[in-house]
């Protein structure tokens, strides 16, 4: 529990330096020296800084919201296929959390990047990921495959890569098959393409603990398997305990594996600690 903590802590840390860091970024734009590298950072730090830190902490829709906006404006101040590329990661994020998917397709099809430096080709194939999460979401099989296949090929093509601070590369499609799966209630395929991943070597820790989170649902959907899928979930809280504790979905599953839970079992006292932490009744 202690290295739970301290990852705990530095999300809070986190928290607490953005807002000046946002700040003073604004600041320096508005006084229009260095515009375009400043518009650049706003791009990164409303991506990858606020907005990935809001979805972590659980914040609600209209605080991500926020976030994606500030992101596209400084990408549509810039006007450079790259900035608008990185602010659209995103926006497509906010759009799936609202169910709005037809939109996030059409957000999708309107960006294109220049894929002549590997910076590029990884940027690209995050938004290829993306495509496959929004047709996973809205049930289409074929273009979601099609999607993670090119994703597939790029990430062949770049090796493991963290441009943009993204981490794109074959062990970032793995998991991102593994989330297109879990979309479409195939949990044999979660695991099929978890157990073939290494996840520790992926240079982003949150993208660790997401593996371990999806792993862990799609082993509390398969009989026989309740135990497997706490240890998967102990592991992602001792990585990450906002990707656990702050997530509704899986609090959800929780609720689901107390009620088959066997006292005195090896996992039942590990899942009820971790279910009081999440906040639930115990």
């Amino acid at each position: 529990m202690l290295d739970a903590r301290c990852r705990l802590n530095r999300n809070t840390a986190a928290g607490a330096v953005l807002p000046e860091l946002i700040r003073d970024l604004h600041t320096s734009l508005a006084a229009g020296r260095n515009v375009a590298e400043l518009l650049d950072l706003a791009v990164l730090l409303h991506t990858q800084g606020t907005g990935t830190w809001l979805k972590v902490v659980g914040a609600p829709l209209d605080l991500r919201s926020q976030a994606a906006a500030l992101a596209q404006q400084a990408a549509r101040d810039r006007d450079e296929p790259t900035a608008l590329g990185i602010a659209m990661m995103l926006s497509v994020g906010v759009m799936l959390s609202a169910g709005a998917f037809n939109l996030a397709q059409t957000a999708l099809d309107s960006v294109m990047v220049p894929t002549n430096t590997s910076e590029g080709l990884q940027l690209s194939g995050m938004l290829a990921l993306s495509r496959s999460l929004v047709a996973a979401s809205d049930k289409r099989d074929g273009d979601m495959g099609a999607a993670l296949d090119q994703a597939a090929e790029l990430a062949q093509r770049t090796g493991e890569g963290n441009a943009f601070w993204m981490g794109f590369g074959p062990i970032n499609v793995g998991l991102w098959r593994m989330a297109g799966a879990l979309e479409a209630g195939d949990s044999a395929r979660v695991l099929t393409t978890a157990e073939a991943l290494r996840p520790q070597a992926h240079p982003h820790v949150p993208r660790q603990a997401a593996y371990w989170v999806d792993y862990g649902r799609a082993l509390a959907g398969v009989r026989g398997r309740h135990d497997d899928a706490v240890r998967a979930f102990r592991r992602a809280e001792a990585i990450s305990p906002h990707h656990v504790l702050r997530a509704p979905i899986v609090r959800d599953v929780f609720a689901v594996l107390l009620r088959h839970s066997r006292r005195g079992s090896s996992t039942d006292e590990v899942l009820r600690g971790m279910a009081r932490r999440a906040g639930l009744p115990v």
